[in-house]
């Protein structure tokens, strides 16, 4: 027997027993009324939202005391290659949108010259593998890989700590600046001229640039002048020409000269070899001494990266400054 559809009745309501009415679907709403806790978004009942790891701002700088010599490179060309002395340190300032305590990280230490460093910790730096008791330095002793320690600085450091310190010595190409001397007699003076050119992948320009020159008892101090360059100053005393350069923008170069007459030892050497002043010119010696300043940049290849460790959830910003003063040495016999 079939049923009987009842008229439309306006004010007829749903008995609860029947299923769901559409209206109530898709907005979480169950049979019995209650939220359902499966859709996406919403909290199940009596549990918390997780709250966010807190955003750690690592401010970083590095600095490098650097003593280099310019060596005799068999496969290229003199002054290319240095031997180079290098002592850095770290320090580090935290930031944490934690009102109570600054989460600890890890920083790891990269780059091929990571594997020479010598690095001694500080306090709230412990270096993996390293005693903690005993603070001692750590030497990865030639292992290529990325050299890791645990940062924790407390609240208590509001302007920042020294994390370690680090020394090598090596030998490179990659240095900040590149070094050309002369020497050529004329008749019987003697002309010095020192040519220096900013690395093209320096990142930025070099300040505080002073030019030393050293002049040998080869050649007459008394007739000594300076011919090319600003500001170029002769110390008798000391026997060395000194320029001030100030700054040396990126990637130029700058040129100074001086001039003097030849000792008698040496121009009795040039009579006696009238057609090769080569062999007296090997008796002018004169050792250049450069120093200068960078406050964007690095000689060592070093690289940090700051990373949140397991269990210690946080949202790491990394900052990072590098300077160097620079001490660069050559024709010292190195």
């Amino acid at each position: 027997m079939s049923r009987v559809q009842s008229p439309f009745d306006p004010f007829y309501i749903q008995d609860h027993n029947d299923r769901t009415p559409t209206s109530s679907r898709g907005r979480g709403i169950g049979q019995n009324g209650t939220k359902s806790s499966t859709l996406e978004g919403v909290v199940p009942e009596g549990k918390s939202p997780k709250p966010l790891p807190p955003r750690l701002n690592v401010r970083l700088i590095l600095h490098e005391e650097v003593s280099s010599s310019a060596v005799l490179d068999p496969e290229g060309d003199v002054g290319s290659l240095s031997q180079v002395s290098i002592e850095g340190k770290v320090t580090a300032r935290v930031e944490s949108s934690n009102a109570n305590f600054n989460s600890p990280f890890s920083l790891h230490i990269s780059g091929p010259m990571a594997s020479l460093a010598n690095i001694t910790c500080n306090k709230h730096c412990v270096l993996e593998g390293e005693d903690e008791a005993l603070n001692t330095p750590f030497l990865r002793g030639g292992n290529i890989g990325t050299v890791q320690c645990k940062v924790d600085i407390p609240k208590s450091e509001v302007a920042g700590c020294e994390l370690f310190t680090y020394s090598m010595n090596t030998r490179t190409q990659n240095m900040p600046i590149l070094v050309q001397t002369k020497s050529a007699i004329q008749d019987k003076t003697c002309r010095i001229s020192v040519q220096i050119r900013s690395n093209l992948s320096n990142q930025g320009d070099l300040s505080n640039f002073t030019i030393i020159v050293a002049i040998p008892t080869t050649l007459k101090g008394d007739t000594l002048n300076v011919t090319r360059g600003d500001h170029g100053l002769w110390d008798a005393n000391k026997r060395i020409v000194t320029w001030k350069i100030g700054n040396l923008l990126h990637g130029e170069s700058c040129l100074v000269s001086a001039e003097a007459e030849i000792a008698s030892a040496v121009a009795t050497l040039l009579r006696d070899n009238p057609f090769d002043a080569k062999v007296a010119e090997k008796k002018i010696q004169c050792p250049v001494l450069v120093r200068c300043l960078s406050e964007v940049d690095q000689v060592s290849d070093l690289a940090l990266s700051a990373m949140a460790i397991r269990g210690d959830p946080a949202t790491i910003v990394q900052h990072q400054m590098r300077s160097y003063q620079l001490l660069h040495r050559v024709g010292t016999g190195a």
